[in-house]
C-alpha cells in the first residue's frame, strides 16, 4: 500500500520545513531570522495542512529519493530483481516493476545535484532557517548528501560498477574539503554545511559513517583517519547517562529520538567498518537509553526524552531501523522492532497507505510528508522485512 501510494505521488511531496517555499516569505520574510523561524514552526505545527493556502508546491526532496532508492533495492533483493547496472536504460515507468523504480528514483535524484561543485553533493529543495544558521535552498549538507551517497554505495554493492563508486568517493571529497571541521585535542566535528561552523553530533556520525565505510572499499587512509577523529569527537561528549545532547551550542541541548537513533546506527557502523570494538561500551549505554527512553513497552515512540507526546512518524521509522540494526547485539531488540512496526501501522497509516505525521494528546497531524514520513517509513518496513525474511536470527 505504502509504495503503491509513493508511485502514485510520482515520488513527489510537502515537507515539514518547506515553510520558506511560500511567496510571502520570498516577499515579506526573507531578510528577517525570527520571521522566517516563525513561518517555518506555524506550517509545521499546524494541525491542519496550510501549504495549499499560502502557496507552497510539493517537489522532490533529494534525501527522500536517496532513502527511498535504498529501500527499492531490499525490495529489489527480496523479489530478486535485477537492478540496472546504467540510468536511464528504463524508458517506461510500469506499476509494479521495482527497477523501474530505483532508475526513476536514482535518475531524479542525480538530475538534482548542487550546481557549483566539482564534488558529488546534495542540499534540500528549500530554503531553510536553523536555530544556529541559515542555508539558502540548495545548500549542500551531510544529511542530504551522506545519505544520497549510502543509496550510490548500495547499488555499487549490488553491481560492482567503478563509475558508481566514484560517486561515492567524490561525496569523500565534499566531505574532507567543503566543510568546515572544529578541531579538538580528543577529535574533529564536521559542520553541517559549508556555510556554518554548527557541531551537531548526529551529523558528525554519518560524516564519519560514510567516510569508513568507503574507506572499508577502497582502502583510502584518508577517509579512515577523519572517520576515527570525528567518531572520538562526539564519543568524547556523550553524557553519563548514555545520551548526546543534539549539538554542542547553548541552543541546541535537546535530546530526542530519531536523531539519537542516527548516532546509534551510525556508531555502530563505525565500529564494524573501523574495527573499533572499544567504542562498544558506548554503544551499549547509548541503546540503553534510548530504548528505555524514548518508547514505552509496547513500542509506542516518543519525540523527546522526557515527555510523552507527540509521536513521530519519523521517530518511528528510525526506531524500526535502530532496532533491527540492533539485533546481533541486543537480545531485545528483535522484539522491540516489531512492535514499533506494529504500533506505526496500526496508530499513523492511513487507509490510503500514506502515514501521518504526528499524533498528538488529542489530535492526529494526518499530513502525508514523502521524505519526512513515506520515504523513511518504506525504507524501515523494507529493513525490517529484508532481516526477518533473510535471518535465521531475526
Amino acid at each position: 500500500m505504502l509504495l503503491r501510494y509513493c508511485r502514485n505521488e510520482s515520488w513527489v511531496g510537502y515537507d515539514p520545513y518547506d515553510g520558506l517555499k511560500s511567496p510571502l516569505a520570498q516577499l515579506f520574510l526573507f531578510k528577517n531570522r525570527f520571521a522566517r523561524t516563525s513561518l517555518t514552526q506555524l506550517v509545521k505545527r499546524s494541525p491542519f495542512n496550510l501549504r495549499p493556502i499560502i502557496g507552497i508546491r510539493r517537489d522532490l526532496n533529494p534525501k527522500g529519493l536517496a532513502v527511498a532508492a535504498r529501500a527499492i533495492m531490499l525490495i529489489a533483493d527480496r523479489e530478486g530483481c535485477r537492478l540496472p547496472d546504467e540510468l536511464g536504460s528504463r524508458t517506461e515507468y510500469h506499476e509494479g516493476d521495482v527497477p523501474a523504480d530505483f532508475d526513476f528514483l536514482m535518475n531524479r535524484l542525480a538530475s538534482i545535484r548542487t550546481p557549483g561543485y566539482g564534488e558529488a553533493c546534495w542540499g534540500y529543495n528549500f530554503d531553510w532557517q536553523s536555530r544556529a544558521f541559515f542555508a539558502p535552498r540548495g545548500t549542500p549538507n551531510v544529511v542530504c548528501t551522506v545519505f544520497a551517497g549510502h543509496a550510490y554505495l548500495d547499488w555499487y554493492e549490488r553491481t560492482g560498477k567503478d563509475s558508481v563508486l566514484q560517486v561515492a568517493t567524490s561525496i569523500c571529497r565534499f566531505l574532507l574539503d567543503r566543510l568546515n571541521r572544529t578541531r579538538e585535542f580528543d577529535g574533529d566535528c564536521f559542520s553541517y554545511t559549508p556555510l556554518d561552523h554548527s557541531r551537531v553530533h548526529n551529523v558528525n556520525l554519518l560524516a564519519a559513517e560514510f567516510l569508513a565505510r568507503v574507506f572499508e572499499k577502497t582502502g583510502i587512509e584518508e577517509y579512515r583517519d577523519a572517520a576515527d577523529r570525528a567518531a572520538r569527537f562526539t564519543l568524547a561528549r556523550q553524557r553519563r547517562d548514555g545520551s548526546w545532547f543534539y549539538g554542542e551550542a547553548e541552543s541546541q541541548k535537546w535530546i530526542d529520538s530519531f536523531h539519537t537513533g542516527f548516532a546509534l546506527v551510525s556508531l555502530k557502523h563505525l565500529i564494524e567498518h573501523l574495527n573499533c570494538d572499544e567504542w562498544r561500551s558506548a554503544l551499549d549505554a547509548g541503546y540503553e537509553f534510548y530504548e528505555k527512553r524514548f518508547f514505552l513497552a509496547d513500542g509506542t515512540p516518543g519525540y523527546y526524552h522526557d515527555r510523552l507526546y507527540p509521536h513521530d512518524v519519523h521517530s518511528a521509522a528510525q526506531g524500526v531501523i535502530t532496532f533491527v540494526e540492533m539485533t546481533d547485539l541486543m537480545p531485545n531488540a528483535k522484539a522491540m522492532a516489531g512492535r514499533v512496526v506494529r504500533w506505526s501501522i496500526d496508530e499513523l497509516q492511513d487507509p490510503e497507505g500514506f502515514f501521518y505525521f504526528q499524533k498528538h494528546r488529542f489530535y492526529t497531524n494526518r499530513t502525508s510528508y514523502m521524505r519526512w514520513a513515506q520515504a523513511w517509513m518504506l525504507y524501515a518496513l523494507s529493513i525490517y522485512l529484508s532481516v526477518k525474511w533473510n535471518s535465521d536470527n531475526v
